[in-house]
């Protein structure tokens, strides 16, 4: 098996958490399913070739610096119901602020569960680096040969189609073995602390501020893993016990089977 790294800078990014429905989060590092989508588009491999190559591909990023988060609000009006049904709740609004206060609190939550607010959060300047090990040599030396001579077959975007590549390059070739220290992210229960004596803890994204001492930040990640992991930015990683790292000189990457982390097609 063999072993890449490369540099990609976005001017903004949305990796979607998981868990968050109305409120679109993001994870603070891709989770491997999208580094290993990113090979994809680079290399023009469909959907059905990527879950082909994903139970022999591992993929892991490191976040190497972040300038801050986007955060934005937008209110959805939910027109679910007949015209004649929301003027009466709209009647029965106006007729309920001269009674009590109970009938008034109901009629106000009832409309306030037509007025949606959706929170949309973006990770502003972000630059990491990915880490990809694959078995199929080829492909590898073709990804390679492509991120030199900027020659890609789709456009890269971080997260979806309105987040744009600020650069992408650099691309170093690099071993993989097993390591108990490593940068990006591991398992929560292989997680046994960082390099270094400050961090803050980070329960969500909005805690992160532009501030320049480590931050932890504990993730689920669903599909077929259904696992806590602890991403970390700023700071090495310690795990209890050897986990599969890249290593290309500068940075030791923790790298993850592809295969779990991608969501089924319905």
């Amino acid at each position: 098996m063999k072993a890449l790294t490369f540099k990609v800078c976005f001017s903004t990014a949305q990796f979607k958490d998981h868990i968050s429905k109305m409120t679109r989060r993001t994870y603070l590092i891709p989770p491997p399913s999208a580094i290993a989508g990113t090979l994809g588009a680079i290399l023009g491999l469909g959907r059905k070739k990527l879950v082909e190559l994903s139970s022999e591909m591992l993929a892991g990023a490191e976040l190497r610096s972040l300038n801050g988060r986007v955060t934005s609000l937008a209110r959805i009006f939910k027109f679910d119901r007949p015209t004649s049904q929301l003027l009466a709740l709209v009647k029965k609004y106006y007729e309920a602020s001269y009674r009590n206060r109970k009938d008034k609190e109901e009629v106000v939550k009832s409309i306030g569960q037509l007025l949606t607010i959706k929170e949309n959060e973006e990770l502003y300047m972000p630059e990491y680096k990915f880490a990809i090990a694959l078995n199929d040599e080829s492909l590898l030396e073709d990804g390679m040969k492509r991120l030199r001579d900027f020659d890609f077959e789709y456009e890269v975007f971080g997260g979806n189609d309105y987040h744009f590549v600020e650069f992408i390059g650099d691309p170093k070739p690099a071993k993989i073995y097993n390591s108990r220290e490593g940068y990006g992210y591991c398992p929560r229960e292989d997680f046994e602390g960082i390099e270094t004596e400050s961090f803050s803890i980070a329960y969500d994204i909005s805690m992160v501020k532009g501030a320049k001492c480590p931050i932890i930040m504990p993730v689920t990640f669903l599909a077929n893993v259904r696992a806590d992991y602890i991403q970390v930015y700023g700071a090495k990683i310690i795990a209890k016990k050897d986990l599969t790292v890249v290593d290309d000189g500068e940075s030791k990457i923790f790298v993850y089977n592809v295969n779990p982390f991608l969501v089924a097609q319905i």
